[in-house]
């Protein structure tokens, strides 16, 4: 196949706009398309390939997967390996063991499907996973798994066109894509090869469609299809951002976008110049590595900042990842390409001994629990957990578990009940611990994620139907006379605290299907407060005594990543634990739940626990008395649940 200039500059354009994504830059709220470009360039580049080894009878599998291995594992692997190095040093327990995890996931080619369960690809937490990127590149291998197979069989056939099989995947994928976001499930959309198959099919498309035979067209036509294709990849990377549904019907805007490009670029015209200008191919030729290194770095450093790392340390992080790339580039990407440097053999066992390692790396960070010892506080970090009964009582999804079939523990009989979402798992075990001393123990019904949606459509699939079953079991429920109730009020009301200290004024539009579409923040913040209010007053007229649990403090960061040195060589934590979070600040983030629950007729039947006030004096702490308080940046820790509940009189004295 004859090498073409501008596709390397066509991969600069998209590994340059997934790093400025990455880094935060402003403008480049939609540069996650760079992704959705390379599986075009992917798909168009091997399948063009592979119909050439077709053509002139040559093809072989064993050839194919032996160019994959030459083109992505030693760069990987060496990635991965100073990565890992890092992470021993640098990564706290909780967070080097979500590592080795994916550590495996990627020695698996399966990181995609380890992301789409572990977190989602937008979420704070998610930026400080140093392995996050290779999602791409696991729905890439598992592609290649069965594409040239597919390709060869039908080659081999004949019977039916393979242009009007590949057409007619493409539009499956496409439809489940669409199918998948409108179930609200976003994550699976985002990660999975089911939704993604058809950008790179798009590519092999291109591929089967000849784009060098349609050199008939006149130039200027064809100079106005590589700007229109260019204009729609930079218009997506600048108009998109994390709202826009993708990737769906509107990831055919970079991906047609991209496929233009491919089919019309002349290296004569203006877009042809530009794309094959020596920078732009420069970037492109080491876009592989670049996008391999940038990712760890950024993630490091995220996770050693006390707040967001500046412009300008971006810009050194950039700049030395494009120095590794290019070091990566010339002493390991083109070395292990060269066939009479590294024979097949020489390059597949290398493969399996690079995965080898990664999968043997990986299960011995699973197996040590993050190896805890490596710093000198283990006690305050090993605070920082939740409750045991978490995954087996806390509820989600569509399947959830029914409410007259949840968790009761400790005591023998159950006259207390928890009601909210993730914030009251916690406070639940803490609370039936006290309960456990005379003998009574507790219902606990948690839903992740789900506001108090008992007059209201959630967006959460299953939380409105399993809110209102919730409510009226605890109604049918005579021996339960106390109900406990408690949510993430703010979060879901304003959005996540990202920026601390930054008030975030986020639509709530999130929490609400989309027949709420059309109300405004304000109508839709009183729809969330009506909703809780009358979840309140049923529970009253039903008998029950109501305990209504206050927001809970959030922290600037991750207490893992406050508690723990900055490296193994240190010993002290890099914060002030005892004044994390500003007294201020709490008031002000939360002043308008503060003010609604403040509204409410407190007496001998209705009751406020405020763990603000056991959290926070001067400040609001994350660890006190040696005991973390948190065990991420919002959700209680044990130790933090039984100091909130510690001076509660309504359980002292009942």
């Amino acid at each position: 196949m004859k090498y073409r200039r501008e596709i390397d500059g066509l991969r600069a354009v998209a590994v340059l706009a997934v790093v400025f994504f990455h880094a935060g830059f402003s403008g480049f709220s939609g540069g996650y398309v760079g992704v959705d470009v390379f599986f075009v360039i992917s798909g168009y580049l091997i399948t063009s390939i592979l119909l050439g080894e077709l053509e002139q009878q040559r093809f072989s599998i064993i050839n194919f997967y032996e160019r994959r291995a030459r083109r992505i594992l030693p760069a990987l692997a060496v990635v991965l390996l100073a990565t890992s190095v890092a992470a021993f040093f640098l990564m706290p327990p909780s967070l080097l063991h979500d590592y080795a995890r994916s550590l495996i996931s990627v020695a698996a080619f399966g990181s995609n499907v380890f992301f789409y369960l572990s977190s989602g690809y937008f979420s704070t937490a998610s930026e400080e996973k140093p392995l996050l990127h290779t999602w791409s590149l696991a729905v890439e291998e598992q592609y290649y798994l069965l594409f040239p197979l597919l390709l060869a069989g039908l080659w081999l056939v004949r019977r039916i066109s393979i242009t009007w099989v590949m057409l007619i995947l493409a539009m499956a994928s496409l439809a489940v894509s669409e199918y998948l976001l409108r179930q609200n499930a976003v994550d699976a959309n985002f990660y999975l090869i089911f939704s993604r198959a058809w950008e790179l099919l798009a590519g092999s498309l291109l591929a089967l469609l000849r784009p060098e035979q349609w050199n008939s067209l006149k130039q200027g036509m064809r100079n106005g299809l590589a700007w229109t294709g260019l204009a729609m990849i930079v218009g997506a990377v600048f108009l998109l951002d994390q709202q826009t549904p993708f990737p769906g019907l509107y990831a055919l805007i970079p991906v047609l976008g991209a496929c233009l490009i491919i089919a019309f670029c002349d290296p004569a015209g203006a877009v042809g110049k530009l794309l094959c200008s020596r920078a732009m191919v420069g970037i492109g030729l080491i876009s592989y590595s670049l996008y391999l290194w940038h990712q760890p770095l950024f993630a490091f450093m995220r996770m050693k900042s006390a707040s967001d790392p500046s412009v300008i340390m971006f810009a050194v992080a950039i700049a030395l990842a494009l120095l590794l790339a290019i070091l990566s580039y010339f002493y390991v990407e083109q070395p292990f390409r060269n066939k009479k440097r590294y024979s097949r053999a020489r390059i597949f066992q290398f493969s399996g001994v690079a995965l080898g390692v990664m999968l043997a790396a990986g299960l011995a960070g699973m197996q040590g629990k993050g190896f805890p010892d490596r710093f000198e506080q283990p006690e305050l970090m090993t605070s920082a957990v939740g409750s045991p009964l978490r995954e087996e009582c806390h509820t989600s999804g569509t399947d959830y578990l029914k409410p007259a079939q949840s968790c009761e523990y400790f005591g023998k009989r159950i006259t207390w009940a928890t009601l909210g979402d993730s914030h009251t798992v916690e406070l639940a075990y803490a609370l039936g611990e006290k309960l456990k001393q005379r003998d009574e123990g507790l219902l606990h019904l948690s839903f992740s994620g789900c506001p108090p949606a008992l007059l209201f459509e959630a967006k959460e699939p299953g939380c409105s139907a399993w809110m209102r079953e919730a409510v009226a079991h605890l109604e049918q429920r005579k021996d339960i006379l106390h109900v406990l109730i408690g949510f993430s009020y703010t979060r879901a009301l304003f959005g996540n605290l990202e920026h601390y200290p930054s008030l975030p004024d986020k639509s709530p539009v999130n929490k609400f299907t989309a027949e709420y579409a059309g109300m405004s923040r304000e109508e839709l913040r009183e729809e969330y407060w009506q909703s809780l209010k009358a979840t309140i007053d049923r529970l009253l007229a039903a008998g029950k005594d109501v305990h209504v649990v206050y927001p809970i403090p959030e922290l600037p960061m991750d207490i893992t990543k406050a508690v723990t040195p900055m490296s193994i060589l240190h010993t002290a934590p890099p914060q002030d634990l005892g004044q994390m979070t500003s007294q201020d600040f709490y008031l002000a983030r939360h002043a308008f739940i503060l003010k609604k629950l403040d509204s409410l007729p407190y007496g001998e039947r209705l009751h406020a626990i405020k763990p603000g006030e056991q959290l926070c004096t001067d400040g609001c702490a994350a660890a006190i008395d040696g005991e973390a308080l948190y065990y991420d940046d919002n959700h209680l820790s044990l130790a933090g649940a039984r100091k909130t509940l510690a001076d509660y009189s309504p359980i002292l004295n009942h």
